[in-house]
């Protein structure tokens, strides 16, 4: 059940359908269209043209201007033997690196997308790549023929089952029950036909509210773990379906809690998939704090409230958390676990959080998320003693034991390239460059690396920092060098920055360099940075999540269709963030235990690992983001 307060009913409505992303486009209605030909001709549908423009619901006429979601969808039959990729466009890319990112003629990219014939490319833009159909080979689901394939009979939905539920009550994993049934949508009604296994195993109930996990260590047996635990081995299947290929070392397992032993689980482990461990029927109470500030805006006017919403970044990011959190919630749904929720309104005041405290009773409830402004999350931990708070961003946040930083702080981020830098044991040469603003990173990463070498940057009458030339050759010399150089550049300036890189990059000739920074902020994003020197330079940098552009997963096929735009960052955080915190609240049904010390959880984008450290609750994981050649990006760990 999802309830909203009297104050937002309107404005979420709005938001839900419009507020997603600011991403549109003008249509000049011409003589004989009609809003089904329109939506057509953008790859997109009425209901989401009917969004955006109500008073087309009422007819459309020739030089009537109609607002287009900027979104393109692949037809669901592909013309002249073609199929297609999406891709977002990002800054500073051009149609050539799109081009040569896919392997594809720009003059293919331009027929497909009619609107760059009149249009500049721009950050954003969301592209049909077409893919010649003798490249494509699509996955075939079949129902039968394999001889490990079980034989199916048809089944009923019943009340309040749920794909988990049934899954588990046939023996056999979620994604065996959707190759069973391709067609197999979000929604699971009751009287639903579906295919499961026709024959299934009689496994041994296992008490369902007494689970702990299990680290599977170097050269244990099935036989031996369904020993020690005194339950059978067709049990354990049931409860880990995973198990089906065999067990592995490192694998983590859900099973009945016993005294004396040993789990393995208080130490950093691999990641765990609490889809896996969570049994139906568990039952969540959360609360969204996010900043609307829905009584700034005229809400009885659509053309006004759009136009206020189109100028206001704090209410287009609100509204993009609220959108991801609500699929992450019905997501939830799915797995079996029932969630009431209530969305409030913070409205970028301190002043207002005592109220929605103490209005809403917000003390009751399993957990919060947001507020988003660190003032406001600060007090809402503070105020609610027990209840844990999760802050969407983090920055600076005071030390409060129930306060959940979902960000990595910006030293554990320096402590993944660190560490990511000592696990290569093989011999090079270590550089440093940092400018007067970041002498802590300079310290830091001498202690780590005492034997690397420095390179101290000049400063001009205008205060600019740059390097020289004779300085970087000094060091680097001018000679082919056998021994690679990986270099740590430390700066927000500019100016430096562009001076750096550009002289590394022309060093790539006779030199193996590798550029790296503990602290990739929005100066190495400026246009004086070309991405082909950072790519060139195979440049490496700490980030919080894995910059998924789009895909097949459920949650952005969903996305589009609910909204009829691409899922922004902010959207496929708050989806994270949510779907982590309803699935730790169904496993460990307390909420004084969520962080699950040392457990790593891992989502479309981002992945949590929380650790009481200092005071307050750290995420301390997060991925290393390379520049791989041909513009590409890879996620190294």
């Amino acid at each position: 059940m999802i309830r909203t307060s009297v104050l937002l009913i309107v404005a979420l409505a709005f938001f839900q359908t419009v507020s997603a992303q600011f991403n549109f486009r003008k249509h000049k209605v011409r003589i004989g269209e009609d809003v089904y030909s329109i939506a057509k001709e953008y790859s997109t549908t009425k209901e989401a043209i009917f969004n955006l423009n109500p008073s087309a619901a009422n007819g459309i006429y020739p030089d009537m201007y109609l607002v287009i979601p900027h979104s393109l969808e692949a037809p669901s039959i592909p013309p002249e033997g073609y199929i297609f990729k999406k891709h977002k466009t990002k800054k500073k890319q051009t149609l050539y690196s799109i081009a040569q990112k896919y392997k594809v003629q720009i003059a293919d990219i331009k027929r497909f997308n009619k609107f760059l014939d009149n249009e500049p490319l721009r950050k954003g833009d969301i592209l049909k790549i077409p893919t010649p159909r003798a490249s494509y080979i699509p996955v075939l689901r079949t129902l039968g023929g394999k001889k490990d394939q079980p034989e199916t009979q048809i089944y009923t939905v019943e009340p309040k089952e749920t794909r988990y539920g049934i899954a588990r009550k046939f023996g056999i994993t979620i994604p065996e029950l959707e190759n069973m049934n391709p067609n197999l949508g979000e929604d699971f009604p009751v009287g639903m036909k579906i295919l499961v296994p026709k024959e299934v195993k009689n496994a041994a109930p296992v008490p369902q509210d007494t689970f702990e996990l299990y680290r599977v260590p170097a050269k244990q047996t099935l036989y031996s773990l369904s020993k020690t635990y005194g339950i059978t081995q067709d049990s354990i299947f049931k409860l880990n379906p995973a198990i089906e290929n065999g067990l592995k070392v490192g694998m983590i397992l859900k099973l009945p809690r016993i005294e004396g032993v040993d789990t393995q689980i208080g130490q950093e482990t691999g990641v765990i998939n609490l889809e896996t461990l969570v049994s139906s029927g568990n039952k969540s109470s959360i609360a969204i704090v996010l900043p609307f500030c829905a009584n700034k805006f005229n809400v009885d006017n659509d053309n006004d409230l759009k136009s206020q919403l189109s100028k206001n970044r704090v209410t287009q990011i609100a509204a993009d958390l609220y959108s991801g959190s609500k699929l992450a919630i019905q997501k939830a749904a799915n797995l079996g676990i029932e969630t009431d929720v209530i969305v409030l309104d913070s409205e970028k005041s301190s002043a207002t959080i005592d109220g929605l405290i103490s209005k809403y009773n917000l003390k009751s409830k399993d957990a919060i998320i947001g507020p988003l402004f660190p003032k406001n999350a600060e007090k809402m931990a503070q105020s609610l003693d027990n209840v844990p708070v999760f802050s969407p961003f983090n920055k600076e946040l005071k030390i409060q034991q129930n306060l959940y930083h979902t960000l990595p702080s910006k030293k554990t981020l320096q402590e993944k390239i660190i560490a990511f830098v000592k696990a290569d044991t093989l011999p090079k040469n270590i550089l440093i460059i940092a400018d007067s603003e970041h002498q802590d990173s300079k310290t830091k990463l001498l202690a780590a690396f005492p034997e690397a070498k420095v390179v101290d940057p000049a400063i001009t009458k205008e205060n600019d920092s740059f390097i020289k030339v004779d300085d970087l050759v000094e060091v680097m010399g001018e000679e082919e060098s056998e021994l690679p150089y990986w270099v740590f550049l430390e700066s927000s300036d500019v100016v430096l920055l562009s001076n750096a890189i550009s002289l590394l990059n022309a060093r790539v000739q006779t030199h193996k360099v590798t550029l790296f920074t503990s602290n990739k902020n929005k100066a190495f994003d400026s246009e004086a940075i070309p991405n082909i020197q950072l790519s060139n330079l195979h440049f490496h940098y700490p980030f919080a999540s894995k910059l998924v552009e789009g895909g097949e997963d459920a949650f952005y096929v969903k996305y589009q269709s609910t909204f009829g735009v691409e899922p922004s960052q902010h959207a496929a955080r708050a989806y994270d963030i949510t779907l982590d915190v309803l699935l730790r609240l169904a496993y460990t049904k307390d909420k004084n235990s969520l962080s699950l010390s040392g457990n790593t959880t891992e989502y479309l984008e981002n992945k949590f690992n929380y650790e009481l450290q200092g005071g307050s609750i750290q995420n301390k994981a997060s991925y290393i983001i390379k520049y791989g050649d041909g513009l590409t990006f890879e996620v190294l760990n």
